[in-house]
């Protein structure tokens, strides 16, 4: 009787950790802004908070991204804006909130800083934040979308990526890029019904002869483009005297073999886009395409620009 009259514990009491959250729980409490910014999470594998706060929450103003580049730049002169601390608060709110539910991480470290730099700015500026799925985050997302177990991203994989951050974010714009201002325009052109964006998947020829690994697999309707983004860290062709190192002409050169000894007609019919977004002039561009030449012959399978937009415009 005696336990009768201790004084109960608060049910109500405000759950803070990840640990006090079900999954179920969590994916209940999840409003479509925040379904979408994971989405986004995990086909970008990563975002700094410059780009989110304009893509997420200065939309939600009813204002144009370029609006608020330019009041930024007045911001970073000194001058306070509302509407910029506003759509900054917006955004703090809803970093906290998934992170205190598991679903996100986040970091400023900056592994392209030296030391000396590292610890002089320490106290001289504030660092940039990037934002990750966390392991439950990404288990959500693939649930949610229904991605076949061989083809679910392991949290190893997922962490070893961010050796290659700006890789990754400079294909992450290429998606962002076709989801807001090319395709998500058109009416007709729905995600995940009418195209979708596969980052890091293989494509093999039948038996498992040959295999490559494009930067991402973009699907419009039934045509698929092999995208390859090329920061022109690597020569177009080698010296006959250097086989064994890589060149974009040995990269095309795998794609023929993988196609040619395959029997899909999707993968046959690829297109394999080289998007070169530092491209001043156009001799890089006409490089690659000399090469695909060289390989496929004079045929309409190789493609370069400079955004994703010139290539797909050129093929319209």
């Amino acid at each position: 009787m005696a336990a009768n009259n201790e004084p109960r514990k608060a049910e109500g009491k405000k759950r803070t950790t990840k640990g006090d959250w079900s999954v179920g729980e969590i994916i209940d409490l999840l409003n479509e802004k925040e379904w979408e910014i994971l989405t986004d999470l995990y086909f970008c594998r990563c975002m700094p908070q410059s780009a989110m706060i304009p893509l997420y929450f200065w939309a939600d103003m009813q204002k144009e991204v370029s609006d608020y580049e330019s009041k930024m730049e007045k911001a970073m002169e000194g001058e306070e804006d509302q509407e910029i601390m506003r759509a900054a608060r917006a955004h703090k709110y809803t970093m906290q909130k998934l992170k205190s539910r598991g679903l996100i991480e986040s970091s400023n470290f900056n592994s392209n800083t030296s030391v000396t730099s590292r610890r002089a700015s320490t106290y001289s500026s504030k660092k940039e934040m990037w934002y990750y799925l966390s392991t439950r985050g990404l288990k959500i997302i693939e649930a949610r979308r229904e991605v076949l177990e061989e083809n679910r991203l392991s949290k190893n994989e997922l962490d070893m990526e961010r050796a290659k951050k700006n890789h990754f974010w400079e294909l992450a714009k290429v998606y962002l890029d076709l989801k807001y201002k090319i395709l998500n325009q058109m009416e007709s052109m729905i995600q995940f019904i009418d195209w979708d964006w596969y980052p890091s998947y293989s494509i093999y020829s039948d038996e498992q002869t040959y295999s490559i690994r494009p930067d991402a697999i973009l699907r419009i309707g039934e045509q698929l483009f092999f995208i390859e983004l090329d920061r022109s860290t690597e020569p177009v062709q080698r010296s006959p005297f250097h086989n064994n190192q890589v060149s974009i002409e040995k990269k095309i050169s795998r794609y023929r073999d993988v196609i040619k000894l395959s029997s899909n007609c999707s993968l046959k019919q690829g297109i394999i886009a080289f998007i070169v977004p530092g491209a001043i002039q156009n001799t890089r561009l006409q490089n690659i395409e000399r090469a695909a030449e060289k390989v496929f012959g004079p045929s309409n399978r190789v493609y370069s620009g400079r955004t994703i937009s010139e290539i797909i415009t050129g093929l319209l």
